[in-house]
């Protein structure tokens, strides 16, 4: 895979941009490597999602069981909407 490197000034006047281009960044101090910027992949957006859901219904005082049968709905309707 070929990664995209930019120099942190760069990074600082237009990250927006370089951002959208969805790929992988390695950014450059002074031309050394400091930092590496990666595209979220499903697995991760997926884990950032059910995390957020645990916190909220630890909130709300919805039990393990109710909170897996919930996910398993949202599961089916993904699936069915061809989005899974």
């Amino acid at each position: 895979m070929i990664v995209k490197t930019v120099n942190v000034r760069d990074v600082r006047n237009r990250f927006s941009e370089i951002v959208d281009g969805k790929e992988e960044l390695l950014i450059l101090r002074r031309g050394v490597p400091v930092m590496k910027i990666s595209p979220v992949s499903k697995e991760d957006l997926m884990n950032y999602y059910l995390s957020k859901a645990q916190e909220e219904a630890r909130k709300i005082g919805l039990s393990e069981e109710e909170g897996l049968e919930v996910l398993d709905e949202v599961r089916r309707e993904m699936k069915d909407e061809g989005r899974h």
